[in-house]
């Protein structure tokens, strides 16, 4: 059996997804958040219906969020998204990630967001190839690599996508890459030797009897 590969040690990041709660009970989500403190980010997974075919929730559950100590990790899976960013920044968003496809001028909007103080990040779902953002990559802070098809929490991670991630890392070092889908105890040391900065994870922390201590296990993984 090979040894596992030497890794540079870093303090990865956990942003917990609120998809695999009752997102519809505010009272849900601001008692769930109190059970996750020792993340990083509480991510937000925006879908409109139109750029994916569920649909969640909007600007309204981003703002009337309790997050405490954590900052508000917003995902927008939704067409023109250039229309609604100001609702999203209005509403406490750190980080703002769209998908470049979903707009008219990504170039445009990544501008416009780097006036704002947040981080900018592209998002990439497992059918697009990494390459068609490389144009991008100088402009922004963060690249969410999608390991599962966008719309539920529970799915499989793409394997695939692992070489995304090696090559962003390879491509621009201090990039950071945030990983989305299928994270759980057993692939997120695989995403983290890859490159990953940020996990993203729903299931795996919420499904636990000790969210608190799944959380610690990715970090650490």
């Amino acid at each position: 059996m090979l040894a596992r590969k030497v890794r540079v040690v870093m303090i990865t990041q956990i942003s917990v997804s609120i998809l695999s709660l009752d997102y519809t009970d505010q009272t849900v989500i601001n008692t769930a958040v109190m059970r996750i403190s020792n993340a990083n980010y509480l991510h937000f997974d925006v879908m409109d219906g139109k750029f994916v075919k569920q649909k969640t929730f909007d600007y309204e559950l981003v703002k009337n969020t309790h997050t405490g100590l954590l900052k508000k990790d917003v995902h927008l899976m939704i067409k023109q998204p250039e229309k609604y960013v100001d609702k999203y920044i209005k509403a406490g968003a750190d980080i703002i990630t769209f998908h470049a496809e979903a707009c008219k001028s990504p170039k445009k909007l990544i501008e416009k967001l780097n006036k704002k103080d947040i981080i900018v990040g592209l998002a990439i779902s497992p059918s697009t190839d990494v390459k068609k953002i490389e144009k991008f990559l100088d402009d922004i802070d963060l690249v969410l690599v999608m390991t599962v098809k966008p719309g539920k929490a529970g799915q499989k991670l793409i394997k695939s996508a692992l070489k995304k991630i090696a090559w962003l890392k390879k491509k621009k070092p201090g990039l950071i890459v945030e990983v989305d889908g299928g994270i759980n105890g057993k692939t997120a040391g695989e995403v983290i030797d890859a490159g990953a900065d940020i996990l993203v994870s729903s299931s795996y922390i919420w499904n636990s009897k000790d969210p608190k201590l799944a959380i610690d296990l990715l970090r650490n993984a």
